[in-house]
């Protein structure tokens, strides 16, 4: 009673001015004035503004003589017999003829609010749902609200209450009755299996609204969270549109499983189109397969994330243990948008987004002047070259060496060289446009509610040639009958097109491309060059001439029905059904440069019938690879609820489910020869042998791109659940979680004995701020502390506990017939990966809610970890999978907000959140000798984290001819065979440890600016390689990068730089003699790259977002809206970064594309 009187109080001194003016008693005595001079003493009086057309109210003459009247009494009495009404919306009143389709929709709504002893609440917030529009109650409790509906849902909240939905239908007075809540009101969590109360749940959950993240259509739903939930990281690995990002919660604790999260959709699991293992994702290679992999996107590439709702990430075991042996990498939880009671609602939104091309400020690529003196030193010093130059400085200069030119046209020659600057990222990105529209409607009743919604994306990346577009739509019914069953019905489908590059990435393309070189000829045409494969080469061509579009559809349906068997105990049923397609093409024609090398002589250069054109395996059509994937999942989950609360203190729920999955994939993918895009998509026959030599002496040789054999490959996965959770509190005070699930799997092998083991969490959690002792004090608003201890469960989806055999066909040369190849061995004892975890957090809120806050210690640790262990060559294969390996992961999360300014028209918020993971390799691995390996960060070694690297000790340079020094003692050592990290030194981790994000908030009415940081730290990076060549200068058609400038270049300046001279394979470049178990020789320039000296931190801290946004005022709006909203927003605006990483982005690192910069315009409407 005393804290609800302490709030009415509060409300009485801070109750709004609209609301003050709305029930001030004013005296007003005009004779016979225009009704505009009234208008005038009210504004004077009151601090309402008033809006109306000039014209309707200029005749209007009021005589008013009143005393202690409120403004609605004085509106009423001058506006009576005039034909004009008005409407009073916050702190606008709008004064308007009554049109007479309008004079029977006019409703004044007039209500009160009190409490449970019928004591008047003043300060009231009363808001119609979905608008923008309410007043306030007045000192008594009375509001007014004028409107031409029939019926309105009020939303009705006040501080110290619990916030209550009613609905006027016409009745003269709306009695609304607010319930105390003295504490917090209950918020809730929606794990995907229940939706548990927050203050009686003990486990780890982050939690963000759809409205707080910037969607402009240009980025993934993964993108818009960077930096927004503590402990998940999301890495990025290129700028293209329609990639995929990595996502991390709290470490990886798999190696040849996913460490991918688990994505849910309204309590649906989503499956990966495409599955990669924990490393994939940084390790695709550039052949047509994996390119089209890469353009496919993850589990929830398919949902408009503007039918999101909010996001729930789970994190520690308590949370996920009811997910079972899916989720050791978190669980990533989505509630889309339902229906809500009402009439019905239109929404309509776009985005419209202009995104500026890349250019060469900051990068640090030579120009033409600086590219032309390095070929101009190399040749002067009689540097060996690594092909036959015939272009560019290199080739004038040897021309007029073999006096094929004159002195006048070789200086004619260079100098046009040194000025041509060809700007390649002129040619070969863009000035892009993006637009997104959606359209969703929604309503319905006490009984039935619906929503509906499409969506249209059409993405352009500034890369000419990268582009997405994606239809989305989604129907959601919900129905109650007999007051106790629910049925719930969801369908959502998604199709997407991605265009891509295969072969040649323009980025890559225009940051190795030397600027000498000319795009074109004089006369227009492309300008060819002789490329290191000997063919002719022109990037224009070749983008032209190849493709890679991929096609990908998803159907996802739910149907859930809830029985309310009595008001304790309820039953639920769900059923889902999902199917993806992929279908990926790339192609080359027969004009490239790639086919040019099978064909082995320039597209024409031969007469049709000569002996080159009839030795040729492919003398007409060009190339051809497609990909074909298919997935289709169904899963049935039943499940009793039971809640109930005894004694008012003793509070206690179980959940008991059963659940079943199944899911298989269908895979092909085929590369065929002789295709020709431009005459109908035809392929042509190819020759089917050639022969060498006559008679007894006659060799047959088989054409090897004649017959080309598919790949098909299918996958099933089933599983089998039982589970249950229970949960008990006493007194609001102290809860007690426990989770049980046990899970069985066609992908475990057949010791029966690892069926249905159990995964199980417990779970502990102290409201501290519920004491009774912490009453009646402001600076601990409230307070929790949490334990929760349990193991969560991994499948390895990409091992098999099986014996895998493929059937091949053998070539005619070998006799034909079919081989059996056996790639993967039988492992019958295989089972899931444990993962232990502990989680030790505490959640607190200090001055009335100003500064709230959380942190949290967690410690995880795999074992039974699957692994590949080396076998004897005896058994046709070089390792086998295993449970063998272990892993540890332990840090922290917090979270801190601010809330330093609130006023009735100014708010300020101030938001952080900070992640660190420690990662360990516990347990021997199978050896890996490749010193590549080691410098790439896919070398996992006992005691050091995953994504650990390693690199050459450079001792400096040589003082004779500047080449590189490299100090290899452990070379020699028999195990450097096997372990490249003897002769090597740790140089960090390619992951950041650290990440971090802030948002700032700041509003002024119905106007906000937004912006959000991201911050990452603790990794590091190798500098891009300075030169594509390690024995000799790059090639004439090659850039190098103005590192170079710095170069040795005389005895003594290796003193002063640590960057070598030019490579020459006769001194500098001379390779490095090795142990033969190591390998070939070491080229010492390549080593350099992968050097100490070249290894720099790769922190940064990118703004991700900046966006201002303004919602017009309700009584602004023409009739037939109720909502208004225009943003402004920058994406990626700007990026800090360590002063060594040079211009890259030190997120896409080496070579990759790097994060746009958008520019985007978003109007929202609601009728």
């Amino acid at each position: 009673m005393k804290l609800k009187l302490f709030f009415i109080l509060i409300a009485c001194c801070q109750v709004t001015a609209a609301v003050h003016s709305q029930n001030k008693l004013l005296d007003m005595h005009l004779k016979n004035v225009s009704l505009e001079q009234v208008i005038w003493e009210l504004e004077g009086k009151t601090d309402f503004t008033f809006m109306y057309w000039t014209s309707e109210i200029k005749d209007v003459k009021v005589s008013v003589d009143m005393k202690q009247k409120s403004i609605d009494d004085i509106l009423n009495f001058c506006l009576r017999n005039t034909g004009l009404v008005y409407e009073i919306n916050g702190d606008a009143i709008v004064i308007h003829r009554l049109k007479d389709e309008d004079s029977r929709k006019l409703n004044l709504v007039k209500g009160v609010v009190k409490d449970k002893n019928g004591e008047p609440l003043p300060g009231v917030t009363v808001m119609e749902k979905g608008t923008k529009s309410g007043v306030a109650t007045n000192l008594k409790g009375e509001f007014t609200y004028s409107t031409f509906k029939d019926t309105v849902t009020f939303v009705v909240s006040f501080v110290g209450m619990k916030t209550k939905t009613v609905t006027w239908k016409g009745q003269k007075l709306l009695t609304v009755i607010l319930e105390e809540n003295a504490q917090e009101m209950d918020e809730v969590v929606v794990t995907g299996y229940q939706t548990v109360k927050k203050r009686s749940m003990a486990g780890s959950t982050s939690y963000v609204k759809a409205e707080d993240l910037v969607l402009t259509g240009t980025q993934t739903l993964e993108q818009a969270l960077q930096g927004k939930i503590p402990g998940m990281v999301v890495m990025n690995k290129s700028g293209l549109t329609g990639t995929r990002q990595r996502v991390r919660v709290r470490g990886t604790s798999t190696l040849l499983g996913s460490a991918e999260p688990v994505w849910v959709v309204d309590g649906v699991i989503q499956e990966d189109p495409l599955p990669f293992k924990s490393n994939d994702l940084t390790n695709l290679n550039p052949d047509n397969t994996d390119m089209i992999k890469d353009f496919v996107g993850g589990a929830i590439s398919w949902l408009n994330p503007n039918d999101i709702e909010n996001i729930t990430v789970l994190k520690d075991a308590s949370s996920t243990a009811i997910y079972g042996t899916k989720a050791a990498n978190g669980v990533i939880v989505i509630n889309t948008k339902k229906g809500e009671k009402g009439r019905m609602s239109v929404n309509y939104n776009t985005n419209m987004s202009l995104t500026p091309r890349l250019n060469y400020n900051r990068m640090e690529l030579m120009n033409s002047k600086e590219r032309v003196d390095v070929s101009r030193e190399a040749y002067e010093n009689g540097l060996v070259l690594g092909s036959d130059q015939k272009m560019g400085y290199l080739g004038l200069a040897l021309a007029f060496e073999r006096r094929e030119i004159s002195l006048e046209e070789f200086s004619k020659g260079v100098r046009e060289l040194e000025t041509n600057n060809t700007d390649w990222f002129d040619l070969l990105f863009r000035n892009s446009f993006s637009h997104n529209h959606n359209i969703s409607i929604s309503g319905g009743s006490d009984k039935a509610t619906y929503r509906a919604s499409f969506g249209y994306n059409d993405t352009r990346n500034t890369a000419i040639g990268n582009d997405q577009e994606q239809y989305t739509g989604n129907v959601n019914l919900t129905t109650t009958m007999w007051n106790r069953v629910t049925f719930n019905v969801g369908l959502n489908g998604s199709t997407s097109k991605t265009s891509a590059f295969v072969g040649n990435d323009p980025y890559g393309y225009a940051t190795s491309t030397n600027r000498a070189l000319r795009a074109y000829d004089e006369d227009g045409k492309y300008f060819f060059y002789k490329a290191t494969n000997g063919y002719e080469f022109n990037v224009l061509n070749e983008l032209r001439n190849s493709s890679n579009e991929n096609t990908t559809s998803n159907v996802n349906a739910n149907f859930s029905l809830r029985w309310k068997i009595r008001d304790d105990l309820n039953f639920n049923t769900t059923f889902s059904y999902g199917y993806s397609s992929t279908h990926g093409e790339t192609y080359y024609t027969e004009q490239t440069n790639h086919i040019a090398v099978i064909r082995q002589y320039d597209f024409e250069a031969v007469a049709e019938g000569s002996d080159a054109y009839n030795n040729s395996w492919l003398p007409v059509g060009g190339e051809m690879t497609e990909l074909r994937n298919s997935s289709e999942n169904w899963g049935w989950r039943n499940q009793l609820e039971y809640t109930k609360v005894f004694n008012e203190v003793h509070s206690f729920s179980a959940m008991l489910g059963q659940e079943m999955r199944s899911g298989s994939t269908s895979s092909y993918n085929q590369t065929n020869y002789g295709y020709l895009p431009e005459k109908g998509h035809i392929f042509v026959n190819l020759p089917e042998y050639r022969t060498e030599g006559t008679g007894n002496a006659m060799v047959v040789y088989t054409n090897p791109y004649l017959k080309n054999q598919p790949k098909l490959t299918r996958t099933k996965s089933n599983n089998i659940s039982f589970y249950t959770a229970l949960s008990y509190m006493y007194d609001n005070r102290y809860a007690v979680n426990v989770s049980v699930r046990a899970d069985a799997s066609n992908q475990f092998g057949q010791d029966k004995s690892t069926r249905f083991r159990p995964i199980w969490a417990l779970g502990f959690r102290w409201n501290v701020g519920s004491e009774h002792w912490l009453q009646g004090q402001d600076l601990l608003s409230d307070m929790n502390i949490r334990f929760t201890y349990g193991f969560q469960g991994n499948v390895a989806n990409g091992v098999s506990p099986d014996l895998i055999a493929t059937i091949t066909a053998n070539p005619s040369s070998t006799g034909g017939g079919y081989s059996l190849k056996v790639p993967t061995l039988p492992a019958p004892g295989l089972k899931w990966e444990k993962v232990q975890s502990i989680n030790l957090g505490t959640d607190f809120s200090l001055f009335k809610n100003h500064i709230m806050g959380s942190f949290e210690y967690y410690y995880k640790k795999t074992t039974d970890m699957v692994v590949q262990q080396e076998v004897p060559l005896e058994n046709g294969v070089v390792s086998r999978a295993i449970n063998g390996g272990e892993m540890k992961n332990s840090g922290w999360d917090a979270t801190i907000s601010f809330t330093p300014w609130r006023s009735k028209d100014w708010l300020l918020t101030l938001g952080f959140n900070f992640g660190k993971v420690n990662n360990k390799v516990n347990s021997t691995l199978e050896p890996n000798g490749r010193w590549q390996e080691a410098a790439s960060g896919n070398l996992n070694k006992e005691g050091y984290a995953v994504s650990s690297f390693w690199a050459f000790r450079f001792t400096g340079l040589n003082p004779e001819n500047g080449g590189p020094q490299f100090d290899l003692t452990g070379i020699d050592l028999d195990a450097a065979a096997s372990d490249a990290t003897l002769y090597m030194d740790y140089a960090g981790k390619m992951d950041p440890d650290f990440t971090s994000g802030m948002s700032f908030t700041l509003r002024y009415k119905t106007l906000s600016l937004t912006s959000g940081l991201y911050f990452s730290f603790g990794n590091k990076a190798f500098m891009a390689p300075m030169s594509s060549n390690y024995e000799s200068i790059p090639g004439e058609e090659y850039n190098m990068s103005t590192e170079w400038l710095k170069r040795w270049r005389k005895p003594g300046d290796e003193k002063t730089t640590t960057v070598p001279s030019l490579p020459n394979i006769s001194t500098s470049a001379q390779p490095i003699n090795v142990p033969v178990s190591v390998g070939t020789r070491l080229k010492p320039y390549e080593l350099y790259a992968k050097s100490d000296v070249r290894v720099v931190d790769a922190w940064f801290i990118r703004c991700n977002s900046i966006q201002l946004a303004y919602t017009l005022p309700p009584a602004k709006l023409p009739h037939f809206l109720q909502n208004l909203s225009v943003s402004f927003s920058m994406t990626n605006p700007f990026q800090i970064r360590s002063k060594d990483f040079l211009g890259r982005d030190p997120e896409v690192a080496l070579g990759n594309q790097p994060m746009s910069h958008d520019y985007s315009l978003g109007i929202s409407l609601s009728f």
